[in-house]
């Protein structure tokens, strides 16, 4: 019915409720037992309603890949280990999918979603479960989208926002040879204030990692990277391979 740590907490809960009825049923103290037979279920009926469509990420990795020292074309592909807390759960939804440019063919686990929302620019998509498996067991779900004019500029971003409780967040930024990076940081955004988190990784001068240990809920946390402009021969090269 619940994962385990939900399961451990309704079994406490029925414990209490069990312990009010024998305390209504053989002690004179009966105001009392009800109390605790009508908290214990208020705490259950609470954790039902909460459980209803609450996920866990047990590791939720989100990686860009710029194809062109323009900027023009990337991929994003999101793999998350995803376990509902409750046997209910059938269907779950991404969410805060945006860029600065457009975005297009986006898939779930190589399929198109069964349920897609456009909000000005920013995508919403559901996606059920695979049959055959226990929900609370966890299974990995793969969200994949290309992005379109979203890296043109001498700043770049990429970012993430924590919808469901996550263990871990990873971030990593493949960008191409030839424009190196200048600089790199890591922050998040809370209730619209920005604070500067560790460094990211930057390797080989076009790749940028970070990791996020239990990152918060509602928050966005973003990867911002400076590369320099591209010379006169790379835009050539690039208008004539385009």
């Amino acid at each position: 019915m619940f994962d385990r740590s939900n399961q451990i907490i309704f079994y406490l809960n029925s414990c209490i409720a069990f312990f009010g009825v024998l305390v209504v049923l053989f002690t004179p103290y009966v105001v009392m037992g009800l109390l605790f037979i009508l908290s214990a279920l208020a705490l259950i009926y609470d954790q039902f309603e909460q459980n209803k469509s609450a996920y866990t990420i047990d590791h939720l990795n989100k990686a860009l890949t710029v194809h062109d020292m323009g900027g023009n074309k990337a991929t994003v592909r999101q793999v998350q280990m995803t376990r509902a807390c409750y046997a209910g759960g059938t269907e779950y939804w991404f969410r805060n999918i945006r860029a600065i440019g457009s975005i297009s063919n986006i898939q779930v686990n190589g399929r198109d979603p069964v349920a897609k929302i456009n909000t000005n620019g920013s995508y919403q998509v559901c996606t059920g479960f695979p049959t055959g498996i226990r929900v609370t067991d966890g299974c990995d779900l793969v969200l994949s989208y290309q992005c379109e004019g979203a890296y043109i500029h001498p700043e770049g971003i990429f970012s993430h926002v924590v919808d469901s409780n996550t263990r871990q967040l990873s971030l990593v930024v493949e960008l191409p040879k030839g424009r190196a990076i200048s600089s790199a940081r890591l922050y998040c955004k809370k209730n619209g204030i920005e604070e500067a988190l560790i460094p990211p990784v930057v390797t080989g001068q076009t790749r940028i990692e970070a990791d996020i240990r239990n990152p918060e809920v509602g928050v966005e946390y973003c990867l911002q990277w400076k590369w320099g402009e591209e010379s006169l021969i790379q835009k050539v090269r690039r208008f004539f391979t385009a």
